[in-house]
């Protein structure tokens, strides 16, 4: 309560105020007292202009702002219309009264409606930023929904290609082996098998990778806390980041309410460590850096998320790379499959999260964030 009469007290005698409202009034007031009284003619436009700051406060601070100036200006010029203490006003007495009464409500009425004015803008700059949001909102379910059915289609047919590569794979390690079998173990040729078998299962790996990208395991979602499973993901990316001369941070959750959603932690831990990890695969070039996690809380429209962030000192993402980033088989590293950030991506899907990234200003890093429902 101390603080708004403050901040009303202040707004009253601000800069615009004095300029605008009270310097005109004592200046009327001068004028209207140094006049003579049988220059009657000079009175009556005196006594009007007082009308002019009235409204300029009444513009400026609504009600509140025109009712100090009028009540101020009928205060002053209260004794210049019905006493002679200096000089009288010689106007009629019920013109004078009504006068003053008038000053009050224009006062109120300008002010209201200043004030009405007012209030429907703050409505419809609320309903703008509703709008915005609620446009943000659907953009990004949008570019789910592209992103999940590009991903959808993509998995049925990786998972085609892979079920049918795995099967002659089997085959032919079935029949490598037998052929080592009889092969003695010093002959050259035993050596060209084993690299043989080596490769079938390499192969075999991939293949396998292609189909957890088509058929990821179905999340076991479960309530728990997130600032557990990024004190996992932190501990286990320590040993390789010391390697690479990385270093790694942990802001802690600040928020009044605990940071528990519904996920699965194995999955979760996934996505959060693949992140890290490619964090530091890429600092590791240059030398170093610092790979920073944070959780913390915020609002999208009238939703509570639980965000984490993860934040690495290394190269900016060039801006025609940052919107493929998460596309399958897009990648940037020799020898990567692509696959990785896809996955990863699929998950924060499952969860209803929103996984996104984006450069830090000024080169200073890339930043991945995971949005999840609270």
């Amino acid at each position: 309560m101390i603080k708004g009469v403050l901040r009303d007290v202040r707004f009253l005698f601000s800069a615009r105020m004095v300029l605008t409202a009270w310097l005109p009034c004592l200046f009327i007031t001068v004028l209207h007292y140094r006049t003579p009284s049988h220059h009657g003619w000079v009175h009556d436009v005196a006594r009007r202009l007082y009308y002019l700051p009235i409204l300029f406060a009444a513009f400026s601070g609504g009600v509140r702002g025109g009712i100090s100036v009028s009540v101020f200006a009928s205060l002053i010029y209260f004794p210049h219309a019905f006493t002679s203490l200096v000089s009288r006003d010689p106007g009629d007495a019920l013109e004078k009264g009504l006068e003053i009464l008038l000053y009050n409500i224009v006062a109120v009425v300008a002010g209201l409606l200043v004030d009405r004015e007012r209030r429907e803008r703050e409505k419809q700059e609320q309903l703008a930023r509703k709008l915005s949001d609620a446009l943000e909102e659907q953009q990004r379910i949008e570019s789910q929904l592209i992103r999940a059915g590009r991903l959808g289609a993509l998995g049925e047919m990786t998972a085609g290609i892979a079920h049918e590569i795995k099967n002659p794979l089997h085959a032919m390690k079935g029949t490598a082996e037998i052929l080592r079998d009889v092969v003695p173990a010093d002959a050259p040729e035993r050596r060209m098998l084993d690299l043989h078998i080596e490769e079938i299962d390499r192969l075999a790996q991939t293949a396998e990778r292609f189909l957890t990208f088509a058929r990821p395991t179905p999340a076991d979602r479960r309530p728990l806390d997130l600032r557990e499973v990024v004190g996992r993901v932190v501990s286990l990316v320590e040993t390789q980041a010391r390697k690479e001369g990385v270093s790694v941070a942990s802001s802690p959750y600040v928020g009044e309410k605990p940071p528990v959603v519904a996920g699965d932690t194995d999955q979760l831990t996934q996505l959060l460590l693949n992140i890290a990890i490619n964090g530091i695969q890429a600092m590791a070039p240059r030398g170093g850096g610092t790979l920073t996690f944070s959780l913390v809380r915020e609002s999208l429209g009238e939703k509570g998320i639980f965000v984490v962030r993860v934040a690495n000192s290394g190269p900016s993402i060039p801006a025609d790379q940052l919107e493929r980033i998460f596309d399958p088989f897009f990648t940037t590293k020799d020898g990567g499959t692509g696959l990785g950030l896809s996955i990863v991506s699929r998950i924060a899907d499952q969860h209803d999260g929103v996984l996104s990234v984006r450069n830090l200003p000024n080169g200073k890093g890339v930043e991945f964030s995971l949005a999840l429902p609270s």
